[in-house]
């Protein structure tokens, strides 16, 4: 199987993946574990010919390789007579690496389904050649940021499970004061966790206390603190102390 798997939520994308290892089993790097990124991403295509000794299956993880970006467009003219001068072998070789890189997947589709599980790992992806054909024969999929309701309901899952309690409006202001990224978040919410102990109810006075406020948050106690007067606590938002 081959994913592409990209986007701004990282703790999500990465859990996927997580779980995709999981379930491949034994990994021996080399053999059958193989890891690319952008200074060796031309052997991608060797390490897909090149069989698992003793293994079945290989596992293969692509990341941050830049084959997902705008490519440069060349005139089908310049193309057209470059392939009339040149054999078919030499114009496959001057194609773009992500071009080749679709070519190879799309011609090889059956025989690597059963051979490798193949993961692209990437920040963001513009649908070119190499996008479309892995969209056609495999999974692609935006890991985004959470909506604010979805955030909410994971951090309550998460609260919940070691016995503490945190409301909506609590659960909102850890958001919005600590940014949407869920790892952060986690990490967030783990030390209010330990803190509070079992039974133990989550305030928005501690995680003004203990939680690491995202610049904006910090930018805004500031400008409203400045705008109440009350300057001795605007300067400790600058030191992101008791905001």
């Amino acid at each position: 199987m081959i994913y592409l798997y990209f986007g701004e939520e990282r703790y999500l994308l990465e859990n996927k993946v997580k779980k995709i290892k999981k379930d491949f089993g034994e990994q021996v790097k080399g053999i059958n574990y193989i890891q690319i990124d952008d200074t060796n991403v031309e052997e991608l295509i060797s390490d897909l010919e090149t069989p698992a000794f003793g293994f079945s299956k290989k596992l293969i993880i692509a990341k941050n390789t830049g084959l997902f970006k705008k490519e440069k467009k060349t005139s089908s003219k310049s193309r057209t007579a470059k392939e009339t001068k040149k054999k078919k072998t030499i114009v496959e070789e001057k194609l773009p690496l992500p071009e080749r890189i679709a070519n190879y997947l799309q011609a090889n589709e059956q025989e690597l389904n059963e051979t490798v599980e193949l993961i692209f790992v990437e920040e963001e992806a513009e649908k070119n050649i190499l996008y479309q054909t892995i969209e056609k024969i495999g999974e692609v999929k935006e890991f985004a940021l959470l909506k604010l309701s979805e955030l909410v309901t994971n951090l309550k899952k998460i609260v919940n499970a070691y016995q503490v309690n945190l409301d909506d409006n609590t659960a909102k202001y850890l958001v919005e004061s600590c940014g949407t990224s869920m790892q952060d978040l986690i990490n967030e919410v783990r030390k209010l966790i330990e803190y509070k102990g079992v039974g133990g109810t989550i305030t928005k006075e501690d995680v003004d206390k203990l939680c690491i406020k995202q610049i904006q948050a910090v930018i805004f106690d500031l400008t409203d603190n400045l705008g109440k007067k009350e300057t001795r606590k605007g300067f400790r938002c600058l030191s992101r102390i008791d905001c």
